[in-house]
């Protein structure tokens, strides 16, 4: 079967945000359990064949680099070159590549509405819409009302003509339904970890400047999407202070992509931006407790599959550790309250009975219900349904 991959992923072989990675692990699985994956990334020129099985095509549209940036900042789009899956010569420049496919699976539903149209009616294919960040605008606050009115009408048709959504939770499936999508289109695919590659270690290489006796809390997620820059500033404003008034030798290390505005912004030395960096495992297995003070957003952190993987005590709030199977104090630590959060960080680097606890449960977890390979196996034999006629009540039971 041949699958095509369509969205803004130009940072997929980074790995740097969620939706790369989530797009990343499924395309290479599927490609390990014999499908040729195709993924087709706005920007740039040339094909690149990744795997054995995954062959990546950089495709540019027609409108200049320089015009897309400057569309970009007045919309407030953060990858310019999403606004080339709304150029028409994009598309016809992509049209050989999802012919020749099975299956078209769109990264976002806002930035491929155009394409998946096109798909659907035009080239006559079957189209999954991978939504693993479900209706942001009705979520957060956009200082622009227009934005978050074209956003999900945008939204509402890429469902609409969607053959099958993928979700990465129960409570983001109903929270669709609840706004007018049918159910018998939705199926729940979990977001997951590499716990192969995302391991508990003791010998990780130190990369904390004079980290010697220092306890190390970590953050990490792309501080340029607003629930990660809202986590952030709470990090600098409220957690961090408090934890440092009761155990001064502890260092936050918030790791991915950073605003500059947050390294002008943190005067105190014991918050550490690191920005993009090669190897996030290295981080997690030199820390002690990872955090997720998440007040907004969708889907399910993959941040905290991965502290779970390298079997790091996780603190996170309710939105943080939602759509995930955790219990409070059992795999995880739940806390809304930023003075209770905090305590519950300090709770953790003095108890390590606690810590130990937690981390064999977390690490239990992420082996059991959450490895790539596992969540893949699933969307594998849904995807051979779909492509051998079967009716969705079939697929879906």
């Amino acid at each position: 079967m041949k699958i095509c991959f369509l969205g803004c992923l130009d940072d997929l072989l980074q790995k740097n945000t969620g939706g790369s990675i989530r797009s990343y692990y499924l395309a290479k699985s599927l490609g390990e359990f014999g499908h040729e994956v195709h993924m087709i990334i706005p920007g740039g020129e040339g094909t690149l064949e990744w795997t054995d099985r995954v062959i990546v095509h950089r495709v540019n549209g027609i409108v200049p680099h320089w015009l897309l940036k400057f569309f970009s900042k007045i919309v407030g789009v953060t990858k310019a070159t999403s606004l080339f899956l709304y150029d028409l010569f994009f598309i016809l420049r992509s049209r050989h590549i999802i012919l020749n496919c099975d299956i078209i699976q769109t990264e976002g539903s806002v930035t491929s509405t155009l394409i998946i149209l096109f798909a659907k009616k035009f080239f006559r294919k079957k189209v999954v819409v991978d939504s693993h960040d479900v209706f942001q605008a009705l979520r957060i606050y956009y200082p622009n009302n227009l934005r978050r009115v074209v956003e999900v009408f945008l939204e509402k048709t890429a469902y609409k003509y969607a053959d099958l959504i993928l979700t990465v939770s129960e409570k983001d499936r109903d929270f669709l339904v609840k706004h007018g999508v049918c159910l018998s289109k939705i199926i729940v695919i979990p977001n997951g970890v590499d716990t192969k590659a995302f391991m508990p270690s003791t010998n990780a290489k130190k990369i904390a400047c004079n980290s010697e006796g220092l306890f190390r809390v970590v953050f990490v997620g792309n501080m340029e999407y607003l629930p990660n820059q809202e986590a952030a500033n709470i990090v600098i404003s409220s957690i961090a202070p408090k934890v440092l008034s009761r155990i001064s030798n502890v260092k936050f290390f918030m790791v991915g992509r950073t605003p500059q505005k947050f390294c002008a912004n943190s005067v105190n030395s014991n918050v550490i931006f690191t920005g993009p960096v090669e190897n996030v495992v290295e981080y997690l297995a030199d820390s002690d407790v990872a955090i997720a003070p998440l007040i907004h957003g969708s889907g399910t952190r993959l941040k905290i599959l991965e502290y779970f993987s390298c079997g790091l005590p996780v603190v996170s709030t309710s939105i943080g550790a939602e759509g995930l199977d955790v219990v409070d104090r059992i795999n995880i630590v739940v806390e809304d309250d930023m003075d209770k959060f905090a305590m519950s960080i300090i709770d953790l680097l003095k108890n390590s009975d606690l810590c130990t606890r937690l981390r064999k449960a977390a690490r239990n977890l992420a082996v059991t219900k959450y490895d790539w390979r596992i969540i893949t196996k699933k969307l594998d034999s849904i995807y051979r349904l779909i492509c051998s006629g079967e009716s969705e009540n079939n697929r879906l039971s």
